[in-house]
């Protein structure tokens, strides 16, 4: 299992909302089409010849598309920040979706995401912040996951303004488990909704608190 950092900004456009809403995160380049199954070559040509990328900004681009292609996987932690907060999520597959056009404010290159809370970054250790400030479009964390110290930072967040989760994530959760699970989503998928849910147990909003505990007690008697 690996960690990863991905910008929130694509060509200046803070995605934070939208990647939180719709539960996924992106690279641009959408022209290029489905790179699920195209080889390094081919993109590094099309990277050239659609958007006239040369020299170093031609590399950035192709490391880039490698590392979000290839080098995810699903299930492998994400993170992302706005002004205040550090993001963390649960990686899932890679996939192309150009169902509203391919332009270049578009996000057509996406992998799903699990959203599992949110940190304060004032919060993250000095590991976090180096990683959380690399200038690359995508930078993995080079030192073994534990010594993010995701989990402890996301028990650690209480209050309205420091909560874990989001309503949208609790009730994606709940939707999941309550819902017929379709055998494509991952055990560890499944456990990271569960402990969703076990938070939100806790929350202010008491239908979501209902909401919750019926979720798992009727995944239990699966």
């Amino acid at each position: 299992m690996n960690l990863f950092y991905i910008q929130s900004a694509v060509d200046g456009v803070n995605k934070v909302k939208s990647y939180l809403k719709d539960h996924y995160v992106g690279i641009p380049w959408s022209a290029l089409g489905d790179l699920e199954q195209v080889a390094m070559d081919s993109i590094v040509e099309q990277l050239e010849r659609r958007y006239s990328l040369i020299g170093g900004e031609l590399n950035d681009a192709v490391e880039t598309v490698h590392t979000f292609v290839n080098l995810m996987e699903d299930s492998d932690y994400v993170v992302m920040k706005d002004e205040d907060w550090m993001y963390v999520g649960d990686l899932g597959d890679y996939y192309y979706d150009d169902s509203i056009g391919t332009s270049d404010d578009l996000i057509c290159h996406r992998r799903g995401v699990t959203w599992l809370g949110r940190v304060p970054l004032e919060e993250i250790n000095e590991h976090m912040q180096k990683l959380l400030s690399e200038p690359k479009f995508i930078a993995q964390f080079m030192l073994p996951v534990t010594q993010a110290k995701l989990e402890q930072a996301l028990r650690g967040t209480e209050g309205a303004a420091g909560t874990a989760l989001t309503e949208t994530t609790e009730l994606a959760a709940i939707n999941t488990l309550t819902g017929n699970i379709p055998a494509r989503v991952e055990q560890t998928t499944i456990n990271a909704a569960l402990e969703v849910l076990k938070c939100a147990l806790q929350s202010e909003n008491e239908q979501l608190r209902v909401q919750a505990a019926a979720a798992i007690l009727q995944y239990a008697k699966c």
